[in-house]
């Protein structure tokens, strides 16, 4: 009977196994909680800049196209079309500072995130400014020459 007591061999294996299962089931319950804000909000907040940037290039991209045709008495309107959210945001386009700044920024109405884009150095020659909302559904840039 003493030598049954002695024996503790099978103990450092159900030890060795009960301390691996708990270090696993933590490691796996610590990812879990925390794997929204991994995989989901910084995917998100990619996303959103990415898309920014391309609809401020678009935006900037028109404006110089549209002053390479600008008619010398005339009026010309172009009509475009922007995605209605960014990730999961609302957004606004804003050409105010494009004056002094030659940039356009576009900003998120529920996050606060901004993306600034360069016009091309056309803002000292014709005078751009407006804002326009992802939510509206009619969008478009004009400029008449005879103002």
């Amino acid at each position: 009977m003493k030598r049954f007591f002695k024996d503790e061999e099978g103990v450092s294996i159900m030890v060795e196994y009960v301390l691996l299962s708990l270090i696993a089931i933590l490691f796996l319950m610590i990812i879990s909680i925390n794997s929204d804000a991994i995989f989901i909000e910084n995917a998100n907040d990619v996303v959103i800049e990415n898309q920014f940037s391309d609809v401020g290039n678009m935006m900037s991209t028109m404006i110089t196209d549209m002053y390479v045709i600008l008619p010398a008495n005339g009026k010309i309107e172009i009509d475009y079309t922007i995605p209605a959210k960014a990730g999961k945001d609302d957004y606004i386009i804003n050409a105010d500072i494009a004056m002094s700044d030659q940039i356009i920024e576009v900003i998120s109405l529920t996050s606060g995130k901004k993306v600034r884009v360069t016009i091309g150095g056309i803002a000292n020659t014709m005078p751009i400014n407006g804002t326009a909302s992802s939510s509206a559904s009619k969008h478009v840039i004009s400029y008449d020459s005879r103002r």
